[in-house]
């Protein structure tokens, strides 16, 4: 089993919340369940480091990523900067394949929504809305936010729950995007991700 297929189960594990925020990760138990030895499962932790859903260091056994509300209140502000700022460059540049693109993510992550794997969905119609901005580091910035957060998220049950009111604000974003009114898709993810923040930190409170 190669370091790489051990960071994608893992990673899997981690956004389904199979290993919530916090769960350490040790080298040698994980050696064991894939029946490997340490040097992939080290080489896998890396890669997982590297992508900002665990914390490791030398020596030291590696954790899933755990947030304090500070810290989430600090990354959503982040987002918005960034993701605004990118649909806001997106949406005059979006062609007629951009829509068709755009719509097949939304539908992709609607399906996905109450699944497991609801966080490459929402992954994949967030990379879509900001591909026309043509801002690949930027892009890049907001993936890794992003990531983090869903591993906070993918912990609590009842944000999940409320999938039917992520996706009717996603449908209004797209909506904007067809009309060609960059102003409003910016007031609605802004919108969107002020209820996610204020969701995520009185979960976390409670």
């Amino acid at each position: 089993m190669t370091p790489q297929t051990i960071a994608d189960t893992l990673q899997a594990d981690i956004l389904s919340g199979a290993l919530p925020p916090g769960t350490p990760l040790g080298q040698t138990d994980l050696a064991a369940r894939f029946g490997v030895s340490r040097i992939p499962v080290r080489d896998a932790l890396a890669q997982l480091a590297a992508g900002g859903i665990i914390t490791a260091s030398p020596n030291r056994t590696a954790t899933v990523l755990k947030l304090d509300t500070a810290e989430v209140e600090e990354m959503f502000h982040m987002r918005m900067l960034l993701e605004c700022d990118l649909i806001g460059r997106a949406v005059p540049n979006m062609t007629p394949s951009d829509h068709s693109a755009l719509d097949l993510a939304l539908e992709r992550s609607s399906l996905e929504a109450r699944q497991d794997n609801w966080a490459s969905g929402d992954q994949m119609f967030h990379a879509a809305l900001y591909a026309p901005a043509k801002r690949p580091l930027q892009s890049a910035m907001a993936d890794d936010l992003r990531r983090a957060c869903s591993v906070q998220v993918a912990s609590y049950d009842q944000l999940v729950e409320k999938a039917e009111r992520w996706l009717t604000e996603h449908e209004g974003i797209v909506a904007a995007c067809h009309a060609g009114d960059p102003k409003e898709a910016q007031r609605l993810l802004r919108r969107h991700l002020r209820a996610a923040r204020n969701h995520l930190q009185k979960a976390m409170k409670d």
